[in-house]
């Protein structure tokens, strides 16, 4: 081992993690986050408190149930900048004979897109039976992704 350095992680091995949690990212489904949520259904409700904490409401179904919402809010940027966009015109001219050509020359645009904040969010409502048991759930929301599971 070289002396006067660390036992850190080396360059190329944080390159490749960094990578992989860029791959993990891109992979988020809506698919992998019912995946997910559905991981809940017949466990006590107790486990959903300690994975996700408390719900932001209870409602009280009339077979003595409860509806507990999660709700996420999330910033999503995108830095913007230039792209090129392939494009395509037709030349039309006539010749000395009057015949008509056609002629399609391809080129690409070169296009800036500022950049952009938005907000995206996630509403998830899990059903508690009377007995403290997860039964169901439903989603909805751009912010309803996570990676999909391995079968």
């Amino acid at each position: 081992m070289a002396q006067g350095r660390g036992q850190g992680i080396s360059r190329p091995h944080l390159i490749f993690v960094a990578a992989l949690g860029l791959l993990v990212t891109a992979c988020a489904t809506q698919e992998g986050y019912r995946q997910r949520a559905a991981l809940h259904i017949g466990h006590t409700s107790d486990s959903l408190i300690i994975e996700r904490g408390s719900p932001v409401s209870r409602d009280y179904l009339s077979d003595g149930g409860e509806v507990w919402t999660y709700f996420v809010s999330e910033q999503r940027h995108d830095p913007g900048g230039y792209s090129t966009i392939p494009r395509e015109r037709r030349v039309i001219w006539v010749d000395q004979q009057g015949r008509e050509h056609v002629r399609i020359e391809q080129y690409e645009e070169t296009v800036y897109n500022p950049p952009r904040t938005w907000t995206v969010e996630c509403e998830t409502r899990f059903i508690i039976s009377p007995d403290g048991i997860v039964r169901d759930f439903r989603f909805d929301g751009a912010a309803c992704v996570a990676p999909e599971l391995e079968s």
